[in-house]
């Protein structure tokens, strides 16, 4: 049981690591609901107030507030789990959003290393908007990696040397994502995202398309990493917000609170993971799922392969 508390609060590292990386944010002591087969254990990722400071933008650390997670994910983290990819399809979703917020819908895989936050690898593709970085409230698809936990490698697309975008790539990281679905009840327009290791190279391969079969856009090669080098042991998909203390958390997905039904609410559909061989197969059982405050955001249970998410915001 000890061993298995520690793991689940290594994966929420891996989740607020990425978070706080995008934002610039310094880790801090957040509390976190984990729901596990109607569950709720809390668990309480403590750091120390010296941890690493992420200023991969500059922003000032100290105003930001914790990031709200609404995301399915596998579990263990342990030396004998072995994963080598992820696809899935998700709705795509503007919104009017102020510098100081962010919205992110994402799938992520990671290795959690030797349990030190140093040894922490992840990649990370979706889509997300945030004026802090862009300049504007369009939707962008997006790309991020370290292999460190921030501290001294990794970035948001190709803002640093890593991803390598191959010729003829119907997107490049950092690309305005359009059409986007209508709110609410509009038309839905979907991203198929895919990321998966290459058996022979060893590389991680970025895929993507828009209301179509998904194209590879580049990758991460095998030598950007240490333990995704080999594998990773821990994936995931969902959503996170996050806001300046002194705004309200924005939307997430569509944002509509999953009780808002198919065609409000946003969804992932065709879930699938992907062996060694590149072989894919369906996720049917559920997965437990990471919810930081249901009231402002949530995320349904796996069924058929699909679920819902997203929420209105307004938390502070």
């Amino acid at each position: 049981m000890f061993r298995h508390t520690l793991l689940l609060g290594a994966i929420a590292l891996c989740l607020l690591c990425h978070a706080l990386h995008i934002e610039g944010d310094r880790l801090r002591s957040t509390i976190q609901e984990l729901k596990e087969d109607g569950q709720t254990k809390r668990i309480l990722t403590s750091l120390k107030s010296n941890s690493i400071e992420m200023t991969a933008f500059g922003e000032d650390s100290s105003s930001w507030g914790q990031p709200y997670y609404a995301v399915h994910q596998t579990t263990s983290g342990g030396p004998g789990d072995s994963y080598y990819g992820l696809h899935v399809t998700t709705d795509v979703y503007s919104h009017n959003l102020k510098p100081g917020q962010q919205t992110s819908t994402a799938i992520w895989v990671n290795h959690v290393g030797d349990g030190v936050k140093s040894s922490l690898n992840t990649i990370s593709i979706g889509w997300h908007i945030y004026p802090e970085h862009y300049g504007d409230s369009h939707p962008h698809f997006y790309t991020d990696w370290t292999r460190d936990g921030y501290a001294q490698t990794g970035c948001l697309n190709m803002d640093c040397p890593g991803f390598i975008r191959v010729n003829g790539a119907v997107i490049a990281p950092g690309d305005v994502i359009h059409p986007v679905s209508g709110v609410p009840g509009g038309r839905v327009q979907n991203i198929t995202l895919r990321l998966h290791k290459d058996k022979t190279s060893g590389d991680w391969w970025v895929y993507y398309g828009l209301n179509g079969i998904p194209t590879g856009v580049g990758y991460f090669p095998r030598s950007l990493f240490t333990y995704l080098a080999e594998k990773a042991n821990h994936v995931a998909f969902g959503a996170f917000v996050d806001a300046e203390k002194a705004l309200p958390t924005p939307p997430m997905g569509s944002g509509v609170l999953p009780n808002g039904g198919k065609g409000h609410a946003a969804s992932f559909t065709n879930l699938q993971l992907i062996d060694k061989d590149g072989n894919s197969s369906p996720i049917k059982a559920n997965l437990p799922e990471l919810i930081t405050m249901a009231k402002c955001h949530s995320i349904t249970h796996i069924d058929h392969s699909q679920c819902l998410y997203g929420g209105p915001g307004g938390c502070v």
